[in-house]
């Protein structure tokens, strides 16, 4: 490599344009693209909503689907499949996969996130990297860490006690960093215990490079940089996009003061260099085929990842010769990807599409229009008087776009109203009733005990018509687990307190290691379904499970089960093996189990299998934040093997030998935690102080102000945000009540002010940014305040 000079240096650490780094001699540019769920490459106009035009591209099924095949090699051929179509467009590096634990299901962006426990997340996630690096193009692991909410996620601070920041939300980041390496990992927007992630030295350094050993180069998010010498010295590598370089002339002058560190520059320069000189193939010669591929590798996972949640006598697969109702928009109109920026071009196959497409006959009345709750009177009793004459009535039913979108949380579990009162009004008028739910993440379902059957197809991909119909009708046999748990009350979330609350910067994750499961089998509070949950058109047995070793020691805690699975019914299908382990000693932060290891096995009819499961070692320890390391607990743990989280089918007692180390100890909620955990509770936890939020006032205006705090105090900045805004949605054709309005007037208002700059590609200057800041906080040229 030429030997550059520092101010080559810092200017490497910038990107050149929204998708692509800069480049000095002997360093090329590198190209990132969206991708988590199939590529979205704009090679015109560039944004960072989806909105503007991308190449056609596979739509996959996104995360929180595609985890509910619990088969990670079905995700590596989703990464391989993604990493050829980025290889056709000449692309380095594609941003995937997120793999942030789900605190709660009201996530905006939990479709693009696999689970809410850590182990299947990050063993889906590494699997994604496997394949798409198999193909030479690099992944972006994303976005680490403790990234759960997208109300003010440009800046709000995640408290996080040390256990659960291990244990729970950077275990499935360790798994895919140690099991796959990818090429680099992306900084989240936030701050984690007082430090944004960009410049988060513990996290990035001590913890990501040194305790895991990645390798590769650090990116923030986009507009994600706190600040460039903090950064670097902390381990990021790459700001993106382009900022026009607004950071570059405090880095030289840090530089030269010492206060940047040589060493940590010259580290960074040979990590860019690194990535950026790789080697990679050329794409397909044969984009046709690829694509033809490709789809029906997407039908093919959404085939195993929809989950059949409710199956009443057998109303379930139809048959051939049923007069068929079929009802709602969303039959018509079948979502199959989130929005935002992971918006792909694709074509799709609605779910009328996909059973016109396997010659099934039907009768198809709207029911509601999508979109909208309000109750249509006439469209309800157009449904019901043709269910009357219908064998089976299927509805499709579920969320619309303008309810889950990067840029804002979801409000509660509902579905529309409109929805859940047709479901009420066709229930007592049909001879069978199905629900067919879309949408990214879990809803209520307070019509569940009147109908007959329900299949949840989450969003996906571009084949999801063609997958659901041949779900229906039996061709393909549902083999989908849950990889979350469906609550019975938005109320009984353990972090409803305080997930996505209005004006809350400071965000105790007071509920700690006590995620999903973890909270609702410890606190006993009865689910709708459980975490690991899906039913099949056949039955299966487990039996004769075996443990190699009551007993281990403190060199060798690794433990294997066996068990024998057996297919009783007359069709192939599959069964999820899923083993959890826990400590017999729950007067202590531990959840009761914990899910270690997991098989899926497909068996045909009267079939039977033994199957061999490796409990890692890893399993039988906790961490230690003293000593910065998981250390063995001696004593008992129990090992539970099931088919969900609470359908258990064996269970052993393994004593483990290793040397005594004194757990800390913890409140009275957290040995046995009953309904929410207080802010009081939280502290005795983890020694934090929660500080409250409160309005700024005139003279606390800073670079992360927003545009709409700066607002309240000038003139000037309201006019500023009322132009950008305006160009925005001018230039996009963002249609009105659209989620990519919503997400613009959410973006630009309550995005600091200097994270609109560093997203401006220069368009907004550093000057600019804090004259907007002076004027704010200055008594001169304002109106009183609104």
């Amino acid at each position: 490599m030429t030997k550059l000079t520092p101010q080559q240096q810092i200017n490497l650490t910038s990107g050149h344009d929204f998708w692509t780094t800069e480049s000095v001699p002997g360093i090329p540019s590198i190209r990132f693209s969206d991708g988590p769920h199939g590529l979205r490459f704009q090679d015109a106009a560039a944004d960072h909503l989806g909105l503007n035009a991308s190449v056609p591209a596979t739509a996959f099924p996104t995360a929180s689907a595609a985890a509910n095949t619990w088969d990670p090699e079905l995700l590596r051929a989703m990464g391989a499949a993604i990493g050829e179509e980025a290889r056709r467009y000449n692309i380095d590096v594609v941003l995937g996969p997120g793999i942030n634990v789900k605190r709660s299901p009201l996530g905006g962006r939990n479709f693009e996130y696999f689970s809410e426990d850590p182990l299947l997340a990050g063993a889906m996630g590494a699997a994604w990297i496997r394949g798409l690096q198999s193909t030479g193009t690099g992944a972006s692991l994303k976005h680490f860490a403790g990234n759960s909410q997208e109300r003010d996620r440009l800046r709000y601070d995640a408290l996080i006690d040390p256990v659960t920041l291990h244990e729970v939300y950077l275990e499935a980041f360790r798994l895919a960093v140690t099991q796959a390496q990818p090429e680099t990992v992306m900084t989240a927007y936030n701050q984690v215990n007082g430090h944004f992630m960009s410049d988060h030295r513990y996290l990035i350094d001590t913890v990501l490079r040194q305790q895991w050993g990645f390798k590769g180069a650090v990116v923030t998010d986009w507009g994600g940089l706190n600040g460039k010498v903090a950064a670097i010295n902390a381990g990021t590598d790459i700001e993106m996009p382009s900022s026009n370089h607004i950071f570059d002339a405090e880095a030289n002058r840090a530089l030269a003061q010492g206060q940047l560190q040589q060493d940590r520059l010259d580290a960074t320069t040979t990590r860019i260099s690194a990535l950026a000189n790789r080697q990679r193939p050329a794409g397909t010669t044969d984009p046709e085929a690829m694509m033809a591929a490709h789809h029906a590798l997407a039908q093919r996972i959404e085939e195993h990842a929809a989950v059949l949640l409710q199956n009443r006598d057998d109303a379930l697969p139809l048959k051939p010769d049923d007069s068929l109702l079929v009802v709602g928009d969303l039959a018509e109109h079948t979502r199959y990807q989130g929005a935002g920026s992971s918006h792909i071009n694709a074509t799709p196959t609605s779910i009328l599409a996909g059973l016109d497409e396997q010659h099934h006959a039907y009768n198809f009345v709207r029911g509601y229009e999508l979109g909208s709750e309000q109750h249509d009177a006439q469209l309800v009793a157009a449904a019901t008087e043709a269910a009357m004459d219908a064998t089976t009535t299927v509805v499709v039913a579920g969320l619309p776009s303008t309810a889950e979108s990067e840029g804002f949380d979801r409000e509660n579990l509902n579905l529309p109203d409109n929805q859940n009162a047709l479901i009420a009004a066709l229930a007592p008028v049909t001879q069978r009733l199905i629900v067919v739910l879309v949408g990214g993440a879990p809803v209520s379902m307070p019509w569940a005990d009147k109908v007959d059957g329900i299949i949840q197809l989450y969003l996906g991909g571009e084949a999801v018509g063609t997958a659901a119909s041949r779900i229906l009708f039996g061709d393909v046999n549902p083999s989908g687990k849950l990889a979350e748990t469906y609550p019975l009350h938005a109320a009984d979330v353990p972090a409803a307190p305080y997930f996505s609350q209005p004006d809350a910067l400071a965000i105790p994750y007071a509920e700690s290691l006590y995620v999903g499961y973890r909270y609702y089998d410890k606190a006993q509070v009865p689910v709708a379904f459980p975490f690991g949950f899906g039913l099949s058109y056949t039955n299966f047995t487990l039996n004769h499970g075996t443990i190699d070793a009551t007993s281990a020691t403190d060199d060798a805690l690794d433990r294997t089960v066996t068990i024998t699975v057996a297919n009783q019914g007359e069709r192939r299908g599959a069964e999820t093996v899923q083993i959890y382990v826990g400590q017999a000693d729950q007067e202590q932060l531990a959840p009761v189990k914990a899910l270690a290891a997991f098989k899926k096995v497909w068996l045909e009819p009267h079939e039977e299998d033994t199957l061999t499961i490796d409990i890692p070692a890893r399993t039988f320890m906790r961490w230690d934040e003293n000593h910065q390391t998981f250390r063995a607990v001696p004593g008992d743990w129990r090992v539970f093997v099931g088919t969900s989280s609470t359908d258990i089918v064996a269970d052993f007692t393994v004593t483990v030998d290793a040397p005594a180390w004194v757990q800390p100890d913890v409140p009275a909620w957290y040995r046995q935690p009953q309904g929410h955990a207080t802010v009081a509770d939280f502290t005795a936890l983890s020694g934090m102080t929660v500080t409250p939020t409160h309005p700024e006032h005139r003279g606390e205006h800073t670079r992360m102000s927003t545009p709409r705090t700066l607002g309240r105090h000038s003139r000037v900045a309201r006019k500023v945000a009322d132009v950008v805004l305006h160009q925005l949605i001018k230039n996009d054709n963002a249609a009105p009540g659209s989620p990519e309005e919503r997400f613009f007037i959410l973006s630009v208002l309550d995005s600091p002010i200097i994270r609109l700059a560093q997203q401006s590609g220069g368009a907004l200057k550093l000057w600019q940014v804090d004259a907007l800041v002076w004027l704010a906080n200055r008594r001169i040229l304002h109106r009183r305040e609104d």
